[in-house]
């Protein structure tokens, strides 16, 4: 058995809504399927559509942008990190820094490795250790590290935890638009289904020359399971 085929995209809902309106533009008032009330509001629905669609892509432009800024600066606060660490065991290696002040900066071993820093978990733990550590060391009168110093670490560290808070921001807000979208998707198939009837009730009657005009003049597709027919596309 036959049943009417729905448009799979936004854009081929958008494409079905306009030729409907564009045909019963041009239709002799009998073989209209719409009030003019009907008309206007099919219309004014689907710019609702296009807006929103519109909206929803540019959501994704941002988050897909708002990703790319996290992963480079969580790749640059790791580097430092990473850097820092590395430069803070070498001087307890030739005593320049008392071992015992590794407890400072986080670390329990006596003897430690640079830690895993491959996680957001990590970098957020380590970078408020190496802060923390290396202020507290300098309050006890010692000297600041460098290449990197902590400064340096700290910048790079305050703007991965900005693009956390922004990236969250942009999921919050694009999980928002996706719900909006998928209501008015619904309304769009129903819109688009409840229009399709009318022209099928209209011209059920109709010599099968016409009925086919009509329903292609109407986008009407059909399919049936296992199979899929586009005839009036």
């Amino acid at each position: 058995m036959w049943s009417k085929k729905l448009p799979e995209t936004d854009e081929e809902r958008i494409n079905v809504l306009r030729t409907i309106a564009a045909q019963e533009e041009i239709n002799e008032s009998p073989n209209k399927i719409l009030s003019v009330f009907e008309l206007g509001e099919l219309n004014a629905f689907t710019k609702t559509l296009e807006g929103s669609l519109f909206i929803f892509k540019q959501a994704i432009t941002d988050i897909n942008k708002a990703k790319n800024n996290y992963n480079d600066l969580f790749k640059n606060a790791q580097m430092y990190i990473s850097h820092f660490i590395q430069v803070l065991l070498l001087t307890v290696i030739r005593n320049e820094i008392k071992a015992e002040n590794l407890i400072l900066y986080g670390f329990t071993e006596k003897n430690p490795a640079i830690p895993d820093l491959s996680t957001e978990e990590a970098i957020i733990q380590w970078g408020e250790n190496l802060i923390r550590g290396e202020a507290d060391r300098i309050s006890r009168s010692g000297i600041p590290l460098y290449n990197p110093a902590i400064a340096k670490v700290k910048v790079h560290y305050e703007l991965f935890k900005e693009s956390i808070y922004s990236l969250t921001i942009y999921e919050k807000s694009l999980t928002r638009i996706q719900n909006t979208m998928n209501d008015i998707r619904n309304k769009a198939d129903t819109l688009i289904n409840e229009m399709w009837t009318k022209t099928e009730e209209r011209y059920r009657s109709a010599p099968p020359e016409e009925q086919t005009q009509q329903y292609k003049a109407y986008k009407i597709q059909f399919h049936r399971k296992g199979e899929q027919l586009n005839v009036f596309d």
